[in-house]
This record gives C-alpha cells, sequence and structure tokens, in this order.
C-alpha cells in the first residue's frame, strides 16, 4: 500500500485492505508486519439498497448474460462458458519463465490434473523487444499462439494478462530497458510512452484474435495491471482496453486485477467489463513461516458494494510467496504457503462466494537471464503448487481436493451469504466458541457452511456440534449419532446439507465432497476426512434401499425413515465403500483421498455430468482416453506402483503410457494392476563435475592500463531526462543512457598525471548489486547494496584513495566493474524504473577526468542473439567473447577447477567444461546445480548452460545455493557446455566450496519427449555466421 493509493480509498470511506499486495517497487518493499499492507479488518463500504443494474463499459460490446450473443458472458454470481456456469479455477504461470516451449504442457498438464480448468499468463514487453525500433518477437519461448495451441490441446482456458506493464517481481516490471531512454512518465497517457507500447499492444492483440474462445481457449484479456485510477493514468487504461478492441479483441470480456478492494476502474475512465482484485493476506514474511495472519473476512460485502452485478474475481490469490536477496529461501516461503494455508485460506475465498479464482503462482519458473528485478534472485520457485523444477509439492493435492470439489458443486455458482459468525459476533452455527462458520445457500435449498478455527493462532484440534438446514427436517444439529466434528489447527472445512449427487441427495455430511461421478448409471459420491476424525454421513434413499459395507472397518450404517446414516471414526488408509443399489458412497481418510485423480475425457469441461474416471496410485495421472474397450492413461510415477482405477464397466483393459497393464477387480470393484519400474541407475548416469576437465580463462582483462577498449562506447553525455540525475560529474555514466540494460558494465575512465590522489564515486545496481574498482590493474576496493530484506540499499557512495606509486605520469585508468540486479518496478508511477545502473556520479580530486568509455552486452539493444532475448547476456570480457558459447574453442584456455584452483586475488575468471548426456527418453530427471557456500568470502558467479544465463550465485547473501536447470536448456541426450564467471570481491580471492549437478528425483514419466532448444553458438553470434 502507498500514499497514492490512500487518495483512492477515501473514495469508498473504511475499505477492507486485507490482501493488498504489496509485490510493488522495490523502495517500498514490505513485509508482513507493514500496518499499511496488512491492517485490522475494516468495515466494508455501504451496500446500495437499491437494486443494481449492470452498465457495460463504453465501447465494450458487452458480456452480459442474457443480453449477449458472446460465447463468454457473466452475471452476478459466475463466468457463462457457451451458455454453462463455470468455476474458474485458474493457476499463473509465466511462459517466458521456462524458456522450453515442449515443456509447458508438463506443467500444464500439471495444472489441469490439480484441478484447475483455466491459467493466467502475464507477457512480458521488455523480452518481446528488445529495442524501440524492433519488431514485436513470437519466436521460441515468446511464442504466444503456441502456448494457446498448448493450452487448448490440454484443455484449459487462458487469461490473457499483457501488460504493458506487469510488475511481477522482474526487470522493470516488463518495461523494456529501452523505454528508460524515452522522455515520458510511462505508465500515463503521455504521448511519446502511448508510441512506445501501441506496437506491442497491438501485436499482442492481433496474435491473440483468432484464439478468442470459442475459436481458442482465450477468455479474458487484462488491461494493465494492479492499477489507479487517476487523471492520465485512467486515460492510459482506457487507450489499452481501446487498443485491444480495435485490433479484434471483441469476443472476450476485459478485466483488471485491483491492487486492493480500492474500486479502481469499476466506472468512468477506463471502466472494464469485469472487476476483481488481488489478495495476498499471509504476507511475505517467510522468516516466519508459523506465523498466520487472519483471513480476510469482508471480501462478500466489499463485492455487494463495489460491483455486486457481477461475479467475485481475485485475479491474483496468494499461491505462494517471492524471497528476496538474503532470505530465508523458499523451503520457508513453502512452508508459510503450504497445504494447510490452502485449505483455510482459499476455502475463505468460497465463504466469500468468489466464482474466478487464479492462483498466483502455481508455477514460478526461474529468472534466468537477468530476468530479476532487484528484490529477488534467480529463483522464482514462489512456494507454489509446482516447484521450480517442475515436481509437486503437497499443496497440488490440496488443491486439486478442493477443485474437484468446486467443479462438481455447481450449486456453489449460485449461492450466497445467508450468515455468518460465532458465539461472539453474528450468527453462532456452532457450540464452540473457537468456531467460525460462513453459511452459503441458493434458492434450491442447498446449503454450504465454511467452517474454521476463529483464529489462525489456534493450532489446536477443536471438537464442535453445527445447526445446518435441511429441506426435510428443517434444522438439525450434527453430528446426531454421538461424538463431535472436529477441526484440526488451521483447517478448514466444508459441510453440505440437502446436497445433490447425480440423482441423489446427502441430507448432511461431516466428511467433506471431494467429487462424485456417475459409473454405469450409478452415482459415485467421494468422501473424506482427516485420519482419526469422527464422521457422520446421512443420504436419503427410498424405503427399500440397504447398504452394504466393505472395505475398511470403522464405520456402521443405521436406517430410518429414509434416511440411511453411516457414521465412525477413519483409521490410516481408510477405504470404505458404502454401497446401495443404485449409487455408492467411498469414504476415506484424507491422505489416500488426496492421492485420486480425477482425469476428465471431455476438453475443457469438469463438470460432474461430464465423463470421467477415478485413479489412485501414480504420482501423477495426466490424462485418459478410452478406446473401445481400454482405457488409457498417461502420467508419470516414481517406483514400481500399484493403480486402481474406477471405471464404467465396459472398460476391460488399462494401458499406461502406451503399455498394458494386467488389471484385475479388487475388493472394491475397481480395476487395480501394477506398473513396472524400470529406470534403476539413472542417477548414475549424471557425470561428476569434479571429475571433469574444466579451464579457466581471466574474464576482468579490462583493470590493465593497456587494454585496449576501442569497442566500448565512448560515454559523452552530458546530460539526461530522468528524474534520478547524476550526483556529480561531467559525464553521465548510467549504462542505459548508452543502451546496456542488463548484467554486468565495465566502466573506464582516463586522467594523466599523478596529482589526482582520490575519487569520490557512487555506483547503483539495485538491491545486493556488487562492484569492484581498479586503478592501473591494481585492486582498490569493492563494495555491495544491501537486500531489501536488510534495508535495502541499492548505491554505494565511497571515497576510493589512490596509492602515490601506482599512479603514472602519463595515463592512468580506472576501472570499475558493477553489476545490476535488475531494472526497479515502477508500481508506483514515478518512473523508478528508469533509475541508474552503473556509475551514478563521480568527482576526481586533485585532477579531472579527460574520458569515459563503457561497455555492456554486444551490440547493446542490436544484440546479435535474437533467441535467448535482449538481457540473457552482460558485458563480462568472457560475455563479449563469446566464450559462454556452445562452439567457442577453449582450447588455450588454462587447466583448472572453481573448485581446487578458484580465483587467488580480485577480479573474474571464466571457467569452462563440457560433457554429454545420455537419460532415458521416457524419464523426467530434473537436474540442478548445487553450490557449496565458503562461509566469510565475498564472491559472485554467473552461470551458463549452452549459452543461456541460468543462475546468479551470490556467496555472501544468498540464500540460493540449488539452481534447477529445466531440461532442454540442459540436452538430456547430447552434447552440453557449463561456463561459470566466478568473482571475487575480496583481494585474497575466492574459491566454490562444492559444485555438484544432481537430479532431484527420477520419474517414469509421460510428458512425452523434451526437445533442446535452440542454443545460437560462438559462430552464429560471434563468429559471423548466420544470425
Amino acid at each position: 500500500m502507498n500514499l497514492l493509493a490512500l487518495t483512492t480509498l477515501s473514495l469508498l470511506g473504511a475499505v477492507s485492505l486485507a490482501g493488498a499486495h504489496p509485490r510493488r517497487s522495490p523502495t517500498s518493499f514490505s513485509f508482513a508486519g507493514d500496518p499499511l499492507l496488512f491492517p485490522r479488518q475494516a468495515e466494508p463500504p455501504a451496500v446500495n439498497s437499491s437494486k443494481p443494474v449492470y452498465t457495460s463499459p463504453p465501447g465494450s460490446p458487452g458480456f452480459y448474460q442474457g443480453n449477449s450473443s458472446a460465447a463468454v458472458t457473466f452475471d452476478r454470481h459466475s463466468l457463462f462458458i457457451d451458455g454453462e456456469r463455470v468455476f474458474i479455477f485458474s493457476l499463473e504461470i509465466h511462459p517466458w519463465r521456462l524458456p522450453v516451449p515442449s515443456l509447458w504442457k508438463d506443467v500444464l498438464e500439471k495444472f489441469k490434473a490439480a484441478g484447475a480448468n483455466a491459467v493466467s499468463i502475464y507477457l512480458h514487453w521488455g523480452l518481446q523487444q528488445a529495442s524501440q525500433d524492433a519488431p514485436i518477437s513470437f519466436d521460441g519461448f515468446r511464442n504466444l499462439t503456441y502456448f494457446y495451441d498448448v493450452a487448448a490441446e490440454v484443455g484449459l482456458y487462458v487469461i490473457l494478462r499483457p501488460g504493458p506493464y506487469i510488475n511481477a517481481e522482474t526487470t522493470g516490471g516488463g518495461l523494456p530497458g529501452w523505454l528508460t531512454n524515452v522522455p515520458a512518465l510511462a505508465r500515463t497517457n503521455a504521448t511519446l510512452y502511448t508510441e512506445a507500447w501501441t506496437p506491442y499492444i497491438s501485436a499482442v492483440a492481433q496474435a491473440s484474435v483468432r484464439y478468442q474462445y470459442p475459436d481458442g481457449p482465450v477468455i479474458m484479456v487484462q488491461s494493465e495491471n494492479e492499477f489507479f485510477q487517476e487523471p492520465t493514468k485512467e486515460e492510459h487504461m482506457q487507450l489499452v482496453i481501446e487498443n485491444f478492441r480495435e485490433n479484434g479483441l471483441t469476443r472476450i470480456p476485459t478485466i483488471h486485477n485491483d491492487r486492493c478492494v480500492c474500486n479502481n476502474f469499476v466506472k468512468g475512465t477506463g471502466m472494464v467489463d469485469l472487476y476483481g482484485w488481488d489478495g495476498y493476506p499471509n504476507g511475505f514474511d517467510c522468516s516466519n513461516p508459523e506465523v498466520w495472519n487472519e483471513v480476510p473476512n469482508t471480501w462478500d460485502a466489499s463485492h455487494k458494494a463495489l460491483n455486486p452485478t457481477e461475479p467475485l474475481g481475485i485475479f491474483e490469490f496468494q499461491g505462494g510467496a517471492f524471497d528476496p536477496w538474503s532470505g530465508p529461501g523458499y523451503e520457508k516461503c513453502s512452508q508459510l504457503l503450504n497445504e494447510q494455508f490452502a485449505n483455510v485460506f482459499y476455502k475463505n475465498n468460497i465463504a466469500a462466494s468468489v466464482t474466478l479464482l487464479n492462483l498466483y503462482m502455481g508455477f514460478g519458473g526461474t529468472n534466468w537471464g537477468n530476468l530479476a528485478n532487484p528484490t529477488i534472485y534467480t529463483s522464482y520457485d514462489y512456494g507454489a503448487a509446482v516447484s521450480e523444477d517442475r515436481t509437486l509439492t503437497p499443496k497440488h493435492a490440496e488443491i486439486r481436493l478442493l477443485a474437484l470439489f468446486l467443479h462438481a458443486s455447481p450449486d456453489l455458482l449460485t449461492a450466497e451469504r445467508i450468515g455468518n459468525g460465532s458465539t461472539a459476533e453474528g450468527t453462532a452455527y456452532s457450540d464452540s466458541d473457537s468456531i467460525y462458520t460462513t453459511h452459503l445457500g441458493n434458492e434450491d435449498g442447498f446449503n454450504f457452511y465454511i467452517v474454521r478455527q476463529t483464529t489462525n493462532n489456534n493450532t489446536a484440534d477443536t471438537d464442535f456440534t453445527l445447526r445446518v438446514n435441511t429441506t426435510a427436517e428443517g434444522e438439525i444439529t450434527v453430528p446426531r449419532h454421538g461424538g463431535t466434528a472436529r477441526l484440526a489447527g488451521r483447517e478448514s472445512k466444508i459441510f453440505v446439507s440437502d446436497y445433490t449427487f447425480g440423482s441423489h441427495k446427502l441430507r448432511y455430511s461431516t466428511a467433506e465432497v471431494a467429487t462424485w461421478l456417475t459409473v454405469d448409471a450409478s452415482d459415485v459420491l467421494v468422501l473424506y476426512a482427516l485420519e482419526g476424525q469422527d464422521v457422520e454421513v446421512a443420504v436419503e434413499v427410498s424405503d427399500s434401499s440397504t447398504v452394504t459395507l466393505s472395505g475398511s472397518e470403522g464405520l456402521e450404517s443405521t436406517a430410518s425413515d429414509g434416511l440411511v446414516t453411516l457414521y465412525g471414526s477413519l483409521s490410516s488408509s481408510h477405504r470404505t465403500l458404502a454401497t446401495f443399489p443404485d449409487f455408492s458412497i467411498l469414504v476415506l481418510d484424507k491422505k489416500t483421498a488426496s492421492a485420486i485423480f480425477q482425469p476428465f475425457l471431455n476438453k475443457y469441461s469438469l463438470a460432474p455430468f461430464s465423463p470421467s474416471v477415478l485413479v489412485s496410485g501414480p504420482y501423477l495421472v495426466r490424462s485418459a482416453s478410452v478406446s473401445s474397450s481400454t482405457l488409457d492413461l498417461v502420467g508419470d510415477t516414481n517406483g514400481t506402483t500399484t493403480v486402481q482405477i474406477l471405471a464404467p464397466a465396459e472398460v476391460t483393459s488399462v494401458t499406461w503410457n502406451g503399455e498394458p497393464v494386467d488389471v484385475q477387480k479388487n475388493e472394491l470393484g475397481w480395476l487395480q494392476g501394477d506398473i513396472a519400474w524400470e529406470l534403476d541407475g539413472v542417477e548414475a548416469k549424471v557425470p561428476k563435475l569434479d571429475e571433469l576437465e574444466w579451464t579457466w580463462i581471466d574474464s576482468l582483462p579490462e583493470v590493465q592500463s593497456d587494454f585496449d577498449d576501442v569497442e566500448f562506447v565512448v560515454a559523452n553525455k552530458t546530460e539526461t531526462h530522468r528524474p534520478q540525475q547524476p550526483f556529480g560529474g561531467k559525464n553521465v555514466l548510467y549504462a542505459s543512457e548508452y543502451a546496456f540494460h542488463a548484467g554486468t558494465f565495465i566502466t573506464r575512465g582516463y586522467f594523466n598525471g599523478t596529482s589526482a590522489t582520490a575519487v569520490d564515486i557512487s555506483v547503483q545496481g539495485g538491491y545486493s548489486f556488487g562492484f569492484s574498482a581498479f586503478l592501473n590493474g591494481q585492486f582498490l576496493e569493492s563494495g555491495q547494496g544491501t537486500s531489501s530484506k536488510q534495508g535495502g540499499t541499492d548505491n554505494v557512495n565511497t571515497t576510493l584513495t589512490f596509492p602515490q606509486e601506482i599512479l603514472n605520469e602519463g595515463t592512468n585508468v580506472l576501472t570499475i566493474i558493477s553489476d545490476s540486479t535488475g531494472l526497479n518496478q515502477d508500481y508506483n508511477v514515478d518512473d523508478e524504473f528508469k533509475s541508474p545502473r552503473g556509475v551514478r556520479g563521480y568527482n576526481l580530486t586533485g585532477g579531472e577526468f579527460s574520458h569515459w568509455t563503457i561497455t555492456g552486452n554486444v551490440g547493446g539493444e542490436n544484440a546479435p542473439d535474437l533467441v535467448r532475448g535482449p538481457y540473457n547476456e552482460g558485458g563480462l570480457y568472457v560475455e563479449r567473447i563469446g566464450g559462454h558459447l556452445p562452439g567457442y574453442d577453449a582450447s588455450s584456455w588454462t587447466p583448472g577447477s572453481p573448485v581446487t584452483d578458484g580465483i587467488p586475488s580480485a577480479g573474474v575468471r571464466a571457467f569452462r567444461i563440457e560433457f554429454d548426456l545420455d537419460l532415458p527418453e521416457d524419464a523426467d530427471v530434473p537436474l540442478d546445480l548445487t553450490f557449496g557456500q565458503t562461509p566469510g568470502s565475498n564472491y559472485r558467479a554467473r552461470i551458463w548452460v549452452n549459452g543461456w544465463e541460468y543462475g546468479r550465485y551470490t556467496n555472501n547473501y544468498g540464500p540460493q545455493t540449488v539452481y534447477p536447470i529445466p531440461e532442454g536448456i540442459l540436452d538430456h541426450r547430447g552434447h552440453n557446455v557449463l561456463v561459470l564467471a566466478l568473482w571475487s570481491l575480496d583481494a585474497e580471492g575466492a574459491k566454490i566450496a562444492s559444485l555438484e549437478l544432481s537430479p532431484r528425483t527420477v520419474l517414469a514419466s509421460g510428458k512425452g519427449v523434451t526437445e533442446a532448444v535452440e542454443s545460437p553458438g560462438w559462430a552464429e553470434l560471434r563468429g559471423y555466421g548466420p544470425v
């Protein structure tokens, strides 16, 4: 939250800011303790008592159900797809953070397996347009239409979020580096800014036109990001929307993700078709993963006050958290935002009647190639359901249980709040002081009770009873057959009454609904609860119905007056099947239920009336299809696996990844068989890096006074339009002023004679950046910024004193190497992304600099590498000569490794090895590069794999020591080049304690063959071959 936002808040009075989004500019970074970011729950705005009427934005084709012929419409409850109500459950991925297009399907199939029916994507303008004169690139990892094709193949709708500003903890917030030199305030209607973004947004819209639903998967498009409805900004918002429409995006609604519940673009200039907001209620302080904030409790009222004629959409809800330099690491973020968090907070969204939910992130990926903003480091794991190395976390199963329930419960889409509260406030549905209940219902009599602890500080079990409504008996208190219901600490449950599954009805259940399906005209309901908890399930039956219990012991049944009640306690690995004449109920413990996948046979629909099967056992089930009497399953296993399948009787045989599985009926009537494991010994195929022949080269020869920098740019600018002016000196030495926007910069200043005694120097590079200074080849000093967690220093001012004995009567050369940790974001619309990188100012005592030169990546904004894009390279010597690229001749380099030899003094050495991999095509073996830390040593390292910059290691800051390298960047069945630049900031040099390439896991996988990405080598990029 920021001061500008407070102006907007005054329009609404006291508005709930729970979950206000702190993913903003680095200088505004805060953790969960910030009272502006995470205030006490405020009263929602007053609800207008008159019946609200929806009004479409001016110029919109209109998408309101009943008034529109579009395939995508909405009313006050939900979205409609082809006239059917749909709960949109979306997970976020940024395709550019996984630059291997053949792996996109793998991640999207994991989203679908988690119960998602949509995927949300940010696009990155800076990656798609290297210079203002360059064409908009849709090649390689920027191939938008290929992503659409993959999403459609998997069966996921797409929410398109192209910006032009995206924030996203990425360099410049997605704004291109070259934009820092455009003299106009970004994110406003300034003419020069409008002229800058128009080609990009136009190109994105034109590429997306034929993929609008129903011709393709795109169902919504977002304008801007977490924006402010203020003069010049709202006009910019309107221009972006008009551009979408003018370029053909006329069949899908526009949306906006308000940064909080702030009423931005609900009406007026820049108004969108469908308003929503972002929510990150548990904050970003992963250092204290046991400490939770409370759940938002006013969103339902805020929705009714702000946009009651539209469904409640949360276009970014907390799927994890980012971690800053020097942070605790993503393991702690995964703990803070774990499956318990998902259980409690995501169900609280259901209590608010949310029907459009996007989790940010579903898969975080990697800030490869200098993509991070200064706050964060290489990994963007985010503690997401699918980790950076693409393995599944326990949260994946928790999300799947909730998502399957949501898709199986269409009555939720029209349910509204009937009451809520505890014994201390509101309506007390429970007898326990520790239980808070929200009651949702609809006019057809269906009831949903979302039950949670009154405070997240309570981590103890709570026993309680609950009052529920039923059509047949009115209000009753459950359970009725002795005992109590139980809620574990940090657990939430959704109880139901008058719940319809197929042609049958639950009168009530204290076990949660996982899903239901109809198999051979028989409805099958799946229920679950935690091991050791009591459950009570009452189902309405005909008077003649009988029930047979099989499977695990622990449940009993009783029947009276057209009602059969199952009750008892659940054991470990519990599986009780209650079989009735024309339906069955399967009661499981939660761990067992979490292992069930429900692949649907239709493309997009996850509705219960769509054909599906249940599969338990494998690590992952990607898809299912039926051909004649054969069920073809595709998925992954992590060892010999017993698979159990509930499928129609017509299915008599099963294949797994194309291979037959011998199946028989088990005691529950499911098909059961074993999937063999044939990948023993794969780990041994990964080479040990310390056994390979490393070689090295000096990668900082520029410190020598006789180095020829004729190819450097003469830094002769004397003024800049930026709001961030130089601190001193005649010349402006900002790297971006000379078209260098990422990575490492080398700046050299020349002066004559021995009269100079010192230089006051200011170097700016973003949080946690580093620099080293040399005079005539002798090391003077190094400095570093600090992380946002340590106070956030992105600029170092120091005085470099010159030893008299190293000064020359003639020419003296001051050399400064500095790295950028990315361009700042521009959350507050103040051109903060234009903050300088490189030398911010200087003053030479006892002399004057005659001139300065500077270099960064080869070609600057016109870099030859169009495949990896404009940020992949910086200005290190090894990069400029192409020593990090495949095909470079390193035969003249000196033998030595970064572990055994390192670097003996301050400076940079580049180390290189080459090796082959030969891993099985049917195996998914995520590999990572792991650094051993060297306590007390100030050094940094950059990693290139086959020319792709895939990691920045900072020994003294951390926390990252493990760098996943995706298949496709590493050629798992071919030749590979690994280059590491070791930069010691200490005079005594540095060695890396250890360096290993190791598998994270081994999976027998149905993901298909991952193709090695195009990786242009030295001949193409430095040898004057084809570019």
